[in-house]
């Protein structure tokens, strides 16, 4: 698997975050080609807490570019970022979005 933490920073890549609920979201993101004109062969989907702690990672292949992050806590503030791997191995960074789950309800 590629490195990610080599991945180029892309500019102007931007991650949609929508359909925010209490313990998930979709996330949906522009085609790697889109932007660098290179294809990907897969997606890297990582989701971290403000401090930067890495929570989640999720492989989805090229062709995909949404999905849906679940199993998340209400009221939280996540920061997630997109990594983009081309057919060589080179990662691609698109730029992080930062979102707050909504509030639960109360039983």
């Amino acid at each position: 698997m590629s490195n990610i933490f080599l991945a180029i920073p892309v500019l102007g890549w931007n991650v949609t975050i929508f359909n925010l609920s209490s313990t998930n979201f979709n996330l949906q993101w522009t085609k790697l080609y889109s932007v660098v004109n290179q294809h990907a062969n897969f997606y890297i989907i990582e989701v971290k807490s403000v401090q930067g702690t890495v929570l989640n990672l999720e492989t989805v292949p090229g062709n995909i570019t949404s999905t849906v992050i679940k199993g998340l806590k209400p009221t939280s503030k996540y920061r997630v970022g997109v990594f983009g791997i081309d057919s060589v191995g080179q990662p691609y960074k698109s730029l992080e979005s930062i979102t707050t789950t909504k509030e639960g309800r109360r039983q």
